[in-house]
């Protein structure tokens, strides 16, 4: 089997397993390049060296566990689904990593943030952190998303095809008319360069990576997702129900959700312990 044979053929199993556009081509991508590496004329010669020799290439190249990973998980698919090689999670593991509660912005840093005369990227900013969006929602949301009458946001087929609705802001509202106002879309926002096609999830990432390195408080931990952690925690914090938000944020389970719930010295000091309050001595 060649290359091109494989890839085509990770990409039906990929399509039979109705995964999203987006993942479909993350998987390709991840498992080419991986095939590059290799430099192997042969899928069925691929083994499990090669695997571990990649992987171990990511890791002194000092890529982010989390995102090898990701990597991991393609390349397990094409060899599973492809090539019918399955290993044991102890041959082929995914990494362990140290996890990190993730970067919640302040009141003032947003303020800071929505300072700004382009309109396009304060749109960009209210639309994660006032309605939860992630950059690749924000790379597909057309117009007819949008029910300014009832507030609402439709986001379709997002993350594993899920389609949910969201409250529309007034600031948000009114960003996204002043935008229209400016850009004057007719189908999709933020209009691609072919015909009839989005901007790329990249470029949503790209736009906002450029313009929060302007800004004293930028750190490397800061990214796009970051608006979105920000939307959930605070929506816990003001008295949001967690079953709300799930459906808010298009999460599968409860335990993704139950992330954004950070223990304060304030929620510690209002506990109480059983002894007290049945007085035992």
């Amino acid at each position: 089997m060649t290359k091109e044979e494989a890839l085509q053929q990770l990409e039906y199993v990929l399509k039979l397993r109705n995964l999203s556009a987006h993942t479909i081509t993350m998987y390709l991508f991840f498992s080419r390049r991986f095939i590059d590496f290799t430099q192997k004329a042969e899928m069925n010669d691929l083994t499990l060296r090669d695997i571990q020799d990649y992987t171990m290439m990511m890791i002194e190249r000092g890529d982010n566990p989390k995102s090898i990973n990701v990597v991991i998980c393609a390349i397990r698919y094409l060899y599973e689904s492809v090539l019918n090689k399955v290993y044991t999670r102890r041959q082929f593991p995914n990494l362990r990593y140290t996890h990190q509660d993730p970067f919640v912005f302040s009141k003032e840093m947003i303020q800071d943030l929505l300072n700004t005369p382009d309109c396009r990227m304060r749109l960009i900013i209210l639309l994660g952190v006032d309605c939860g969006f992630r950059a690749a929602e924000v790379a597909h949301l057309r117009i007819s998303d949008i029910d300014s009458k009832n507030n609402l946001i439709t986001i379709h087929q997002s993350k594993r095809n899920k389609t949910r609705v969201v409250k529309l802001s007034q600031a948000c509202l009114d960003a996204l008319r002043k935008y229209w106002l400016l850009y004057k879309p007719d189908d999709y926002f933020f209009p691609g360069k072919k015909e009839n096609r989005h901007i790329a999830t990249a470029t949503v990432n790209d736009w906002f990576n450029q313009y929060i390195k302007k800004f004293s408080f930028y750190n490397k931990s800061i990214h796009y997702h970051s608006l979105r952690h920000t939307f959930a925690t605070n929506m816990l914090e003001n008295g949001c129900d967690i079953f709300l938000l799930k459906k808010l944020l298009g999460h599968d389970s409860l335990q993704s959700t139950a992330r954004y719930i950070h223990m304060q010295v304030s929620d510690i000091e209002s506990a109480f312990s059983l002894s007290d309050v049945w007085g035992l001595q």
